[in-house]
C-alpha cells in the first residue's frame, strides 16, 4: 500500500512537472511567433524606379489622388487666393497621373501649377508670400521669419523636383511630338528653378535650425536637393541632400524603428517620412545610399502598418503632435496625412511584392475616403 501511494506521489510530480513544461514551451512559441511577426523581413528590389512604381500603382488609383487645379494652376490653399507657394506641394499628384496614363491635359494641368508658382517669385529665389486677413486677426497666428520661408520652399521644390525627375525618365515626355511644346515651356523656366535651388542652398542653416528635430522635414529638404539638384546636375545639392538624409534617418527609433517626434512614434508624421524616404529610394543613383535607406524603411514602415487599424484607420494612440486636441498649424488642427501613408503603403508594397501590403493602403484609401 505504501509503494502504491508512493507511486502516485511520484506520479503526480511528474504530471506538475510536465504541465509546468508544456507551459512554458506554449508561451515560448507564441514569443517566437510573435517576434517572427514582427521581424518579418521584405526584400526590396534595387531596380524598380519612381515611373515603375506609378505604372504598377496604376492610373485608377492614381486619378483619385490627383487634385484638380484651378484655371490659374492654384492648389491647397492658394485656391481661395495666393498664399505661399507651399501649397502648390500636391503638384505632384497631377504629374504621377499624366506620366502613367500618358494624358496630356493632366501634363497641362501639371504645367499650370507650375507657372502658377512661378509667378510669384521673388527675385532671391523665394517666393511672396500673403497672409489671408483671417490668419492675421487670429490671435493665435505669429510671424514666420526667414526659416518658416525657406522651409515653406523646401516643401514646394521637394514636389517640384519630384515632378520634373519623373518627366526627364519618362520616354513619353522626352520624345512624344505631343509634348513638346510643354518641355519647351519647362526648359524656359531652368533659370527660376536654378534661382530657386540657389535660395535653397543659401538657406542650409536656416533649415537646419529649422528642421533639425523634425524628420520629416529634413527628408522634404533632402528630396528637394536631390532632385533639383539631378535635373540641374547640381553636385552641391546632391551632396547637401546626402548631409539632410543622413540627419534625419539618424532619428529613428533603435528598437521599434519609426521615426521620433516628441521622443516617441507619431502615426501621422512617420507615415509622411517612410513615404519620403522611399521616394528618394526609387530616385537616389547611389547604392550605399539605397542601402541606407533601406536600413530605415523596413523598420518604419512594419511599425506603420502595426498602427493600422482592422477598418483601415491610422490609430493616434500616443502620439504626441497628431491626435484629436493636438497640433495646431496656420489656425488649423493637423490631422492624419491620409494620402501620404496611403502613398506609402502602395509603394512598399509594389516594391516588395506584397499582396498583403497593397490590399492595406487600399483598405487605408476606402476608409480615408469615407470619413
Amino acid at each position: 500500500m505504501l509503494g502504491l501511494m508512493k507511486t502516485i506521489t511520484q506520479l503526480k510530480g511528474l504530471m506538475k512537472y510536465i504541465g509546468s513544461f508544456l507551459i512554458i514551451f506554449t508561451l515560448l512559441s507564441c514569443v517566437k511567433s510573435e517576434q517572427t511577426k514582427e521581424q518579418r523581413v521584405y526584400q526590396l528590389s534595387e531596380e524598380t524606379t519612381y515611373n515603375d512604381i506609378l505604372k504598377l500603382i496604376g492610373e485608377e488609383k492614381l486619378l483619385r489622388g490627383a487634385e484638380k487645379p484651378n484655371a490659374d494652376g492654384s492648389l491647397g490653399r492658394n485656391k481661395k487666393g495666393y498664399f505661399h507657394a507651399r501649397f502648390q506641394i500636391n503638384m505632384t499628384s497631377i504629374s504621377d497621373y499624366a506620366v502613367t496614363s500618358q494624358n496630356l491635359e493632366a501634363l497641362e494641368f501639371f504645367f499650370s501649377t507650375v507657372k502658377y508658382s512661378f509667378n510669384h517669385q521673388l527675385s532671391d529665389g523665394g517666393f511672396e508670400l500673403a497672409i489671408p486677413s483671417d490668419l492675421l486677426q487670429s490671435s493665435a497666428f505669429s510671424p514666420p521669419h526667414a526659416g518658416d520661408l525657406a522651409s515653406g520652399t523646401a516643401f514646394f521644390a521637394s514636389s517640384l523636383g519630384l515632378s520634373l525627375r519623373s518627366l526627364q525618365q519618362s520616354n513619353w515626355f522626352t520624345q512624344s511630338v505631343e509634348t513638346q511644346p510643354i518641355r519647351k515651356a519647362i526648359y524656359e523656366l531652368n533659370p527660376s528653378i536654378e534661382k530657386t535651388l540657389d535660395y535653397l542652398i543659401s538657406s542650409k542653416d536656416y533649415l537646419l535650425q529649422m528642421d533639425e528635430k523634425a524628420p520629416n522635414r529634413l527628408l522634404f529638404d533632402a528630396l528637394a536637393y536631390y532632385t533639383l539638384g539631378k535635373y540641374l546636375s547640381r553636385k552641391d545639392a546632391v551632396s547637401l541632400a546626402v548631409e539632410f538624409m543622413d540627419k534625419a534617418l539618424a532619428q529613428t527609433d533603435s528598437e521599434l524603428g519609426y521615426f521620433i517626434y516628441v521622443g516617441v512614434g507619431d502615426s501621422s508624421y512617420n507615415g509622411v517620412a517612410v513615404k519620403l524616404a522611399l521616394e528618394l529610394y526609387f530616385l537616389v543613383d547611389e547604392i550605399a545610399i539605397k542601402n541606407k535607406l533601406k536600413e530605415h524603411i523596413i523598420p518604419a514602415m512594419n511599425w506603420q502598418m502595426s498602427r493600422i487599424n482592422e477598418n483601415g484607420k491610422i490609430s493616434t494612440s500616443g502620439n504626441k503632435r497628431v491626435y484629436d486636441g493636438g497640433e495646431s498649424f496656420l489656425g488649423r488642427e493637423k490631422k492624419v496625412d491620409y494620402s501620404k501613408s496611403i502613398k506609402a503603403l502602395y509603394y512598399y508594397g509594389h516594391l516588395t511584392g506584397s499582396k498583403e501590403v497593397v490590399s492595406l493602403g487600399d483598405k487605408v484609401l476606402t476608409f480615408s475616403q469615407r470619413h
